[in-house]
């Protein structure tokens, strides 16, 4: 699942009922689904969705912390256990025409049941009976419905399990003689990941040539964390750079050697046996130094070596300053080899000798790095409070990128009130793997092990991210009791990052494309609620999990009054618009349907005259537009009024006037809510000619 590379047997195999009309005949028909990459998200999906989304995609991630989950079994808990485990827990229960209908239902198949996990997502709970008590449904038998969990493993565990495996005959081996006879050399179909060398090389007795003692001795890294390869580089965090070093050797010794000769003694012919015997006396092998650029990493695991300097009491990092480095390891292999060797003759004479000889083999790999971070990167996010539709602007101030001085913001959350949008960045990080199996290499020849994507493989495979642009969007949390809906008005460009090669076997369609790069991004947060003066929070962080530096503004929109009155004397109407509590509104503008002019602009009291045509005047204000400067804002608000001078009631001119308001919707429901209709039809009925 985590490698987005691999095979997907059932990619595009997804098929769905849709109906069509063809010459009058409604059918139904299969139509294939193109399968498009998936979210992972730090909570724990499902193990039986997992299996779905590792069959038939891939997956992707926004953000490079190591605290993503993979389910790999399913666990249950009896609700009751459940919460004895993780103490009483929020429980929620939604309506089945609220909720995703393919969760778990209740036993009579109205509602879904979840509980929150200590993680603070949702888990189903299976086979619950909900009873209602009063307005409230409560779930009636904790002791037997279900809450489904998984057992799962982060992806830290798994770089830690992939450099493991790969040292099994090296820093893991339960023998030397496991470790010298034996080696595990990654390979991606048929060439090794990490090369190989051969050396320690030694002379041999009685034979010309020579013989080397180290074989299929490599170092390699499988990964740098927090990071990805982007660039041909390794691109990761200033404050703590993790990675990953397997390596591997094995010893061969010479074979044993003898051959026959001859001596001459006094002119007569005599046997003898030259030979030499090789024995290992001893091999040892271990990285010696591994830097990130002129820091000296220390070892805190098994393969895994890091710069935070966890040996003192604080474990005090050691920060990489931003831009490009280095990281180099260096691996020692020393052997020690006794040679003895002699002549063997009953008549031309015996001896022997013995030598003890050591060779080194010293093997050094290197990646370049590049560490970025956020600190020069500063978020505004301003939210207007308004009823129903508060308008969210997020700016962005800095560099963004992955490049040095500007790591990519991962996410901005916004909270108003129980409502939660998100902000998303562009970057997509696919999880790739490295090779495809692992040869065992011995004396006595090879076997290949495939790399495994599953829990618990003997070799799982090698992975690390590439990065590939997307779009900016918006999610919104959807609480069972309103609806959220989200519409972008406003993205001010700022550059664009380009597409980024992906090996073939991922679909990202949107990776073809250039991805923009926004200075703002604003939109209306439409909910079903009419509520302000909501508490708002705000926060944002980096795709390494560190915050970014947030500031929040909040504008409260105020309630304007609108009047109008007609003067019949002078055929005019005045209009006011002013606060609550009387203070004037100056330098608005009004919308006036029924008068010479279809709009005109509060003064400095507050109003506007304008003459008048129609015998009922309608001023609209329509509220002041977010992005423009005001010192207050103020909803949209509108008034009408109805002249009584006889002047104005000519039956023509109010048929023309009920022609236009019917075929006004909006102005007509008007007239009926306000009682405005009845009451101008018996004025006219009152002052029309006898």
């Amino acid at each position: 699942m985590l490698a987005s590379n691999d095979p997907d047997p059932a990619r595009g195999s997804s098929t769905i009922q849709i109906y069509e009309y063809d010459n009058g005949t409604i059918r139904e028909v299969n139509q294939t689904v193109v399968t498009q990459p998936v979210q992972l998200w730090e909570d724990s999906i499902r193990p039986r969705d997992a299996l779905v989304i590792a069959n038939e995609s891939d997956m992707y991630q926004s953000g490079l912390t190591g605290y993503y989950t993979i389910p790999y079994r399913d666990r249950w808990y009896t609700l009751e256990e459940w919460n004895t485990k993780w103490g009483d827990r929020e429980l929620r229960i939604l309506p089945l025409y609220d909720a995703d209908p393919s969760q778990a239902t209740d036993t009579d198949g109205e509602y879904t049941v979840e509980v929150r996990n200590p993680n603070g997502w949702w888990n189903p709970v299976y086979g619950a009976e909900v009873e209602v008590n009063g307005s409230v449904p409560e779930v009636t038998n904790p002791g037997t419905a279900l809450v489904q969990s998984a057992e799962y493993q982060t992806i830290t565990d798994r770089k830690r399990d992939i450099v493991e495996g790969l040292l099994r005959y090296s820093e893991l081996a339960p023998s030397e003689s496991v470790a010298r006879s034996t080696v595990a050399v990654p390979m991606d179909n048929g060439s090794e990941v990490f090369p190989t060398v051969d050396g320690a090389s030694t002379s041999l007795v009685w034979r010309s040539g020579s013989h080397d003692l180290v074989r299929d001795a490599y170092l390699g890294f499988i990964d740098v964390t927090p990071g990805v390869w982007y660039r041909n580089r390794y691109v990761t965090q200033t404050r703590q750079v993790n990675t990953y070093i397997p390596w591997d050797y094995r010893i061969s010794v010479p074979t044993d050697y003898s051959e026959s000769d001859s001596c001459t003694i006094n002119g007569k012919s005599y046997s003898l046996t030259r030979w030499a015997n090789y024995r290992l006396l001893d091999s040892e092998a271990t990285v010696v130094d591994v830097t990130a650029g002129n820091i000296s990493m220390q070892q805190w695991g098994p393969g895994q070596w890091t710069t935070l300097n966890y040996t003192s009491p604080l474990s005090e990092p050691r920060p990489l300053p931003v831009g490009i480095h280095t990281m180099t390891a260096t691996l020692q292999i020393d052997v020690e080899l006794q040679k003895r060797y002699g002549v063997s003759s009953s008549r031309c004479g015996d001896w022997d000798r013995t030598r003890v000889e050591t060779r080194s083999v010293t093997l050094t790999r290197s990646v370049p790095i590049e560490t970025i971070n956020s600190d020069d990167l500063s978020v505004d996010v301003r939210v207007y409070d308004r009823p129903g539709d508060d308008v969210v602007s997020v700016e962005w101030t800095g560099a963004q990128g992955l490049a040095a001085g500007a790591a990519g913001w991962e996410r901005v959350e916004v909270q108003v009130g129980e409502k939660t949008m998100y902000v998303t960045a562009p970057w997509r990080f696919f999880s790739v793997s490295r090779n495809t199996a692992v040869e065992e290499r011995t004396e006595s020849g090879t076997s290949e092990v495939a790399a495994s994507h599953s829990y618990g493989g003997q070799y799982p495979a090698m992975l690390r991210y590439r990065m590939s642009p997307a779009n900016v969007s918006v999610l919104a949390d959807q609480p069972a009791d309103r609806h959220i809906w989200w519409e972008t008005t406003r993205a001010d460009e700022a550059g664009s990052v380009a597409a980024t090669p992906l090996p073939d076997t991922i679909v990202a369609p949107e990776n073809a494309n250039r991805t923009p790069l926004y200075d703002q991004y604003a939109g209306t947060l439409k909910s079903t609620d009419a509520v302000t003066g909501e508490s708002i929070s705000v926060s944002a962080v980096d795709i390494w999990g560190f915050p970014v530096t947030t500031r929040k503004q909040v504008t409260r929109y105020e309630e304007a009054v609108l009047n109008v009155t007609i003067d019949d004397g002078t055929g005019t109407a005045e209009i006011t618009l002013r606060e609550t509590d009387g203070t004037p509104i100056s330098g608005r503008e009004v919308y006036v349907d029924g008068a010479t002019v279809p709009a005109v602009v509060t003064n400095a009291s507050g109003v506007a005259t304008v003459d008048i045509n129609r015998p009922i005047v309608q001023a609209r204000f329509t509220g002041d537009d977010w992005w423009e400067p005001h010192s207050t804002y103020y909803l949209r608000t509108q008034a009408v009024a109805v002249s009584s001078a006889s002047i104005f009631v000519d039956a023509i001119e109010v048929v023309s006037y009920l022609n236009d308001a019917v075929s006004n919707a909006m102005l007509f429901v008007e007239w009926l809510v306000l009682g405005i209709f009845a009451v101008f039809w018996m004025r006219y009925m009152r002052c029309r000619p006898v």
